[in-house]
C-alpha cells in the first residue's frame, strides 16, 4: 500500500466511521459493492472460454453474494436505516452491471482487462479492509466480519493477480489499464465527496440566507392597510367558485 494511500484511508476511516449515522451508510455502500461484484462475477461465468476460470469466477460469485449479505445484516443490526436501507435495495444496480439492458462489465472489457480490473478492485478492497481493522473500526461485530471476508478477499485478489501477471508475460497492457482504472476510481471518488461536500455547504448557505435575510424580512413584513382583499368579482377569492358562477 503506498503511503499516502493509508494516510489518506486512515483519516477519512477515523471521521467517517464515528459520524452519526454514517457507518449505516459505509455498510449499505458495501452491500451494494458487493451485490454488484457478485452480478459481474455471474456474467463471467457465462461469457469466458476458459474452463479453469469458470469455477473461480462461480466461487467468487458466491463469496460476493454473502458478502453483500453479511453487510446488510450489519446495517440492519446498527440501526437507523433510512438512506442506508434504500440503498441496499437499490435495483439500478442491476442497469449498471449490465445484467439489465445492457452489456455486462465482462462484455464491455473482454477478460483480460476485466481480470485487471477484478485484481485492482480486489486489492483496494483488502487494503481498505486492513486499516478498519488496524484502526479498531467500526465495532467489534463489524470486526469480526471483516476478518472473514478479508481471508476470502484475499483468494480473489491471489488468484486474479496470477492472471494479470500471465498477461503481462504475453505482453498485453496490464499495467496502463491498472493505472487508468485507478485514475478513475480517484476521480469517481473526488465527485463523491464533491457531491457531499456541495450539500453540506448548500444546506449551510441557505440556513444563513434564511437566518439572515428571510427571517428578519419575515418579521418586519406587514400587511397593507385593510389587510388582504378579495378579487372583484370572486367570491371567497376562490377561482374554481369564480370559474363555475361564470359557466
Amino acid at each position: 500500500m503506498g503511503v499516502l494511500r493509508r494516510m489518506w484511508l486512515t483519516v477519512a476511516s477515523e471521521v467517517s466511521w464515528r459520524l452519526p449515522g454514517r457507518p449505516q451508510r459505509l455498510l449499505a455502500a458495501f452491500a451494494l459493492a458487493e451485490r454488484g461484484s457478485m452480478l459481474d462475477m455471474l456474467a463471467a461465468v457465462e461469457a469466458t472460454d476458459r474452463r479453469e476460470l469458470r469455477k473461480k469466477y462461480f466461487l467468487h460469485a458466491l463469496d460476493e453474494g454473502r458478502h453483500a449479505l453479511v453487510f446488510a445484516e450489519r446495517v440492519r443490526a446498527l440501526g437507523q436505516l433510512g438512506r442506508a436501507e434504500a440503498a441496499i435495495e437499490d435495483s439500478g444496480k442491476l442497469v449498471e452491471a449490465g445484467i439489465v439492458g445492457g452489456r455486462t462489465l465482462f462484455e464491455r472489457l473482454g477478460e483480460p482487462e476485466f481480470l485487471t480490473f477484478v485484481y485492482v478492485a480486489e486489492a483496494d478492497a483488502v487494503e481498505q479492509f486492513r486499516v478498519y481493522l488496524d484502526r479498531g473500526l467500526p465495532d467489534t461485530r463489524t470486526q469480526d466480519e471483516l476478518r472473514g471476508i478479508l481471508k476470502e478477499e484475499t483468494f480473489h485478489v491471489s488468484y486474479s493477480r496470477a492472471e494479470v501477471d500471465r498477461y503481462r508475460k504475453e505482453g498485453l497492457p496490464v499495467d496502463w489499464w491498472a493505472t487508468r482504472l485507478r485514475l478513475r476510481r480517484l476521480w469517481e471518488g473526488w465527485l463523491r465527496f464533491s457531491r457531499d461536500f456541495g450539500a453540506v455547504m448548500s444546506a449551510f448557505w441557505l440556513g444563513v440566507l434564511y437566518l439572515l435575510v428571510m427571517a428578519p424580512f419575515r418579521l418586519l413584513a406587514r400587511l397593507e392597510p385593510g389587510g388582504w382583499q378579495t378579487p372583484a368579482g370572486r367570491p371567497g377569492g376562490d377561482p374554481l367558485v369564480a370559474a363555475r358562477m361564470e359557466g
